[in-house]
């Protein structure tokens, strides 16, 4: 699964609206391989999501993300995890722990259910790791 991640100072980037950076995650089972970071300061917001779909992102993990561009970004196939805060790098192994609903990764301000459209999102991370094990054994 791809997953990206958008960065600010080695931070989950607060909006992603205006989000410069997006780190590239490959992960599959027991593996996680940091790819790169790629550069999306230049891009407006629908090109944001173009540069997203050509990398074959599947998973996006941001801050605070408006509903129009919400909305987009699921009907163009990424599932998002929005409404996150804290070092990328600790939200990246909350996810791997199922541990990412833990309100030590919640926005600050964001109220618990401003986050209740991740759950979907979380879901399908879930199942991709079910489904992993599954073919592991």
């Amino acid at each position: 699964m791809m997953i990206g991640i958008c960065t600010w100072n080695n931070l989950v980037a607060p909006v992603f609206d205006v989000s410069g950076t997006i780190l590239l995650v490959q992960t599959s089972p027991g593996r996680r391989d940091i790819l790169e970071q790629e550069d999306i300061s230049v891009c407006d917001n629908l090109d944001k999501i173009r540069r997203l779909t050509s990398m074959n992102i599947e998973l996006l993990v941001c801050g605070a993300v408006s509903r129009l561009w919400h909305d987009i970004l699921t009907a163009c196939g990424i599932q998002v995890i929005s409404y996150m805060a804290g070092p990328w790098d600790r939200v990246l192994q909350a996810l791997d722990e199922d541990r990412l609903e833990s309100s030590e990764f919640r926005m600050p301000g964001c109220p618990p259910y401003m986050q209740t459209r991740n759950r979907e999102a979380i879901n399908k991370v879930a199942a991709v790791k079910k489904a992993w094990m599954r073919q592991s054994s």
